[in-house]
């Protein structure tokens, strides 16, 4: 790609996180590691992909020669993926159908010709035991008992084998004890009205099967779980954007162009200007909602759209240029007064 000055200020301008909406059908099929081999005019290449579910939002990771990087725009609609990556400053977006358990589609070079295709199958484990982040989050459970379904939500955090978390309803929370995951199955206890009772269940196919029992007594019956998809936290305070930003983009050429984000909030509305060396530009159709700051500018006839996800008080995410192929990532932190 060439490199042009114009350009450089405009990406310098625009550059945003876009934040993708993911579908969650069937995405329990794509959680965990798999092996993928892309097809290069060099030869073939071997990479990994590890793809989890945090809360209600899919991330991953891809690693290979160059180490970890992370997965971005990453979008599952059963039975298609798909997701970029950026290595040394170059992204790649690739698209895959899944088919019998395997991956199989094609990538390309944003912004460049480099095509080809890439398969990936699952990564072969020694043990049968699932990856911790499968079972970490919401979970809607429902116990079958003589009185008819008992339907609780049940919170769960995991390290290795250890399992903490709580089933809660709209009466309160009662903490689990005794938990524990290991080789698909879930245990765990829960003590109520004086009666501690156990819950065994295993994961198959993203769903948990099994079934209740009061311990020391003869009350049971069937218990399932499927993953509860947890509504985005509320906007954040209507202040929290107010002040000036200073934010590193990367271009498509691999440069860090720092300039200055001018930013006031009132609700979900927020107003502003991109600060350059020759002057300011006013963002449009901007809002902050769910954490994610979305706004518009216009430059040079052109439009671009920035999107960027705020978290622990610091904004990332890319920038895009709209009906063009100019993309790249994108920091904000605040500045100090």
């Amino acid at each position: 790609m060439k490199r042009c000055p114009t350009l450089a200020f405009v990406t310098l301008i625009v550059l945003g996180v876009m934040i993708p909406s993911n579908s969650y059908a069937g995405v329990e099929d794509i959680l965990g590691k798999w092996v993928a081999k892309a097809v290069t005019p060099n030869g073939p290449i071997e990479l990994q992909l590890e793809i989890k579910m945090e809360g209600n939002q899919l991330v991953g990771a891809m690693a290979g020669l160059q180490g970890s990087v992370p997965l971005s725009n990453l979008k599952f609609e059963d039975p298609d993926l798909s997701l970029e990556a950026t290595l040394a400053g170059t992204t790649f977006k690739l698209t895959g159908t899944l088919k019998d358990g395997k991956f199989a589609g094609n990538y390309e070079q944003v912004g460049a010709d480099l095509k080809g295709i890439w398969t990936a199958e699952r990564k072969a484990s020694s043990a049968a035991a699932a990856d911790p982040a499968e079972i970490a989050g919401a979970w809607a459970s429902v116990a079958v008992t003589p009185h008819g379904d008992l339907t609780v939500t049940l919170d769960l955090k995991q390290e290795g084998d250890k399992v903490t978390g709580s089933v809660s309803s709209e009466t309160g929370a009662l903490p689990i004890q005794a938990a524990s995951f290991k080789e698909n199955m879930l245990q765990f206890d829960v003590v109520f009205g004086g009666t501690r009772y156990r819950i065994e269940a295993l994961l198959k196919d993203g769903k948990l099967s099994g079934q209740w029992s009061s311990v020391g007594g003869s009350d049971s019956g069937a218990w399932s779980a499927t993953r509860k998809i947890v509504a985005p936290a509320p906007s954040a305070a209507a202040a929290s954007l107010d002040g000036t930003w200073n934010s590193v983009a990367l271009t498509p050429d691999g440069d860090n162009i720092v300039f200055v984000l001018e930013l006031k909030q009132a609700g979900e509305n927020v107003t502003g200007n991109a600060v350059a060396p020759d002057g300011k530009i006013p963002i449009q159709k901007a809002t902050f909602v769910n954490s994610v700051l979305t706004f518009d500018i216009q430059y040079s006839g052109s439009t671009y759209r920035i999107q960027a996800n705020m978290e622990s008080g610091k904004l990332t995410g890319k920038w895009s240029a709209i009906n063009g192929q100019e993309t790249g990532s994108w920091s904000a932190t605040r500045k100090s007064p």
